[in-house]
């Protein structure tokens, strides 16, 4: 996971034409939707249960997080301010609106 973005997952996925598909993790269900941008793969995804940020996922074999981020957001035609937090698993998340990760 490198961001949460505030925009909800079916409108981030209508503007790149991509389909949701409904998958079941180890917190229940979950929306998705996987694709590629300037070869870096992406998932986007929302737990169903209640989650209010859309989650972005880059693919492990990716390094340069910032500029995959930078490059999600240009295709999707977002600002920073779209952002909810940026991060990562490993490192820890950093919230833009000043408040602490749970």
């Amino acid at each position: 996971m490198i961001a949460g973005l505030k925009p909800p997952l079916e409108a981030l996925a209508t503007r790149l034409r991509l389909t949701v598909e409904r998958g079941w993790e180890d917190l229940g269900e979950v929306d998705a939707a996987v694709f590629t941008v300037e070869r870096l793969h992406f998932a986007l995804s929302l737990m169903t249960y209640g989650q209010t940020e859309t989650w972005a996922w880059l693919h492990r074999s990716h390094e340069d997080t910032d500029e995959a981020l930078d490059i999600l957001l240009r295709a999707l035609g977002l600002g920073r301010e779209a952002l909810v937090f940026t991060g990562e698993l490993e490192t820890g998340f950093h919230y833009l609106d000043g408040r602490e990760p749970a």
